[in-house]
């Protein structure tokens, strides 16, 4: 997902201890008619407390399925960090500062966007995550190994604080503890150590894991029918950050930034990404996909359609051997890029 192609015409309270930076916050948003961006001296840092939050362009209406949404900006993880700037009534204006993005305003910032106060706690600064979600859901137990309902996403970071044997202690946010399986998860260190091949397949496995999903835009969440009431699924850009975020590598959210950031490259490995151009604007990216090796790609197609294998021979009317960055099919100019070296 691009929302550049927005730009170019395509597309309960707080907790009292905020009150006065809120107000102040609030003052400054009145005064200047718009929220305050990036001003860390009236926000205040939060972060989500449910396992999926919406990040909504207004403070108003909730996600829609199986629809192109354009109000669904992101969705954002258990445990993400954030920015709160402004409110009005139940929702607040924030930073997602773990989505880096560039497109909303012309400059690196969090992502920018109204989420429910109800969604957000104050960021306790000693909560520092060290293990990551690796399957699509994890469970959760009791010290007594009753099942919990707290469930948690892929790529979410957790904070463990015993890491021994088949289920690991979580810390949550709220000062209580759950179990998990360690089939589930990931620890942040170890992952950031292996050889880069193994990082390679571990960014494969995990996009692989949302194959049939329902291609949501804006998602950025696994598919699951067990939670009523709010969407899930994953668009082009949102399904490739959740792959390498839950490989412990830090990528932006939106496929034009994803460009942006990666490292120029005339020959793909598994794991890197193939880029598209809005069509006639060889400038804009709007699309992103994975390429899986053996000339395949995996990628969220758009709305209506489902996370799928395809060759490249079948996508682009060519082989890999005849697609190289520059190449322009209809009408849309196709880059290469990486973030493993």
């Amino acid at each position: 997902m691009s929302k550049q192609t927005i730009i170019t015409g395509q597309r309960v309270a707080v907790h009292s201890a905020l009150t006065i930076a809120i107000l102040i916050t609030c003052l400054l948003s009145a005064v200047c008619g718009m929220p305050v961006m990036g001003n860390t001296a009236s926000s205040k840092m939060m972060t989500v407390n449910v396992p999926i939050a919406d990040l909504r362009a207004q403070p108003r209406t909730t996600a829609q399925p199986a629809i192109h949404d354009p109000e669904e900006e992101t969705q954002l993880l258990y445990g993400e960090r954030v920015r709160l700037l402004t409110t009005k009534d139940a929702w607040g204006f924030i930073e997602a500062i773990e989505q880096p993005e560039y497109t909303h305003h012309k400059r690196w910032e969090g992502y920018p966007g109204w989420i429910p106060l109800s969604t957000l706690v104050p960021w306790p600064p000693a909560y520092t995550p060290n293990i990551v979600v690796t399957e699509k859901w994890a469970s959760t137990w009791s010290d007594t190994l009753a099942p919990t309902p707290s469930r948690f996403a892929l790529g979410t970071r957790l904070r463990a604080t015993t890491m021994t044997g088949p289920r690991w202690k979580v810390a949550l946010l709220d000062g209580a503890s759950v179990w998990v399986s360690r089939q589930d998860v990931r620890s942040l260190k170890t992952l950031r150590g292996l050889p880069t091949h193994e990082r390679r397949q571990l960014v494969l496995r995990s996009v692989q894991l949302f194959m049939a999903d329902p291609y949501y835009w804006g998602g950025r969440s696994p598919h699951t029918t067990e939670a009523a009431g709010q969407v899930f699924g994953v668009d082009c850009s949102g399904l490739v950050n959740l792959a390498y975020r839950s490989a412990g590598i830090d990528i932006p959210r939106d496929a034009h930034e994803q460009y942006l950031r990666a490292r120029r490259t005339t020959t793909l490995q598994p794991a890197d990404l193939i880029f598209l151009s809005e069509c006639g604007h060889p400038a804009t990216i709007v699309h992103v996909m994975l390429y899986a090796g053996d000339g395949r790609i995996i990628e969220g197609p758009g709305t209506g359609l489902a996370v799928r294998r395809i060759t490249l021979e079948e996508r682009f009317g060519r082989p890999l051997d005849a697609l190289k960055p520059g190449t322009v099919v209809n009408g849309q100019t196709v880059y290469f890029g990486a973030y493993l070296p």
